[in-house]
């Protein structure tokens, strides 16, 4: 199953697709989500960097990317 591709996100405040198949890159169109305050995405093979404008989630408590193959380093905003 390829990651999801929206078009238009706005609010998600809970987001859980822990081992469900999920492949390919993180789309920077994640950034244009405004509230997020809950993402787990661990345990599937995705790949890629985490995109810099995750780190725009002022609201964010979790972020569960484990056992993945994503590379590179955090953004400052995240942590």
């Amino acid at each position: 199953m390829a990651f999801f591709s929206p078009t238009s996100i706005f609010i998600l405040a809970l987001v859980h697709l822990r081992n469900v198949g999920l492949s390919g890159t993180m789309p920077s169109l994640l950034g244009q989500v405004k509230a997020m305050v809950w993402l787990d995405l661990s345990f599937n093979n995705i790949g890629g960097t985490i995109p810099t404008e995750i780190g725009a989630w002022t609201h964010l408590q979790e972020f569960n990317v484990y056992s993945n193959a994503l590379s590179g380093t955090l953004s400052t905003g995240i942590g």
